[in-house]
């Protein structure tokens, strides 16, 4: 991670990543901010860091729960960040199922690609942090990485052989690791 006078997007998964994973959340009663998430988003921004989440919420797709819902649910979680002093450059979402052909839902670029677009940058040599195989395979399609935190799913899917180029006991340590990782 050299060489980058323009700092990569930092890419972020949203539940049980940055966020107590409640399966299709619904209720904005229910987000809780996962310990060191405002501090570790903090440092990142101090670091020069651009930073948005990226999530898919197939629940929408799938009619589990409303666009309404969800606009809540989001707004809720970006009222805890502010309070926290840890806002996002951006929040983007995939309301898309699994089965849907959209360029949109992780690990394809679209929510990347309009993020990039909407900050004036570069989505290339992204970093991406999540709980799960689509959030890692999003920082690598990037050319950049993919950081495997054990929140969340991510202990399940560490015992599956994902292929992550780091793995971080929370997004914290993740934090950490991008932090060593740019200066070298």
């Amino acid at each position: 991670m050299t060489d980058m006078p323009n700092r990569p997007l930092v890419l972020l998964d949203r539940d049980g990543t940055l966020i107590e994973e409640k399966g299709y959340l619904y209720d904005p009663k229910q987000v809780r901010l996962l310990p060191g998430v405002a501090q570790g988003l903090r440092r990142l921004k101090q670091a020069g860091f651009r930073v948005v989440a990226v999530s898919n919420q197939s629940g929408v797709g799938r009619g589990l729960i409303t666009r309404d819902q969800l606009s809540r649910v989001n707004r809720r979680f970006l009222q805890l960040l502010k309070e926290k002093k840890a806002p996002l450059d951006g929040l983007y979402w995939c309301p898309h199922s699994p089965t849907s052909r959209c360029s949109c839902r992780k690990p394809g670029l679209g929510m990347v690609k309009r993020a990039a677009q909407d900050l004036g940058g570069s989505w290339r040599r992204s970093i991406s942090v999540g709980d799960r195989p689509s959030d890692i395979k999003l920082g690598q399609k990037t050319g950049g990485v993919g950081v495997l935190v054990l929140t969340g799913y991510g202990a399940h899917w560490r015992k599956k052989s994902v292929k992550a180029d780091h793995v971080a006991k929370d997004f914290n340590s993740a934090v950490s690791w991008i932090l060593k990782a740019s200066k070298e």
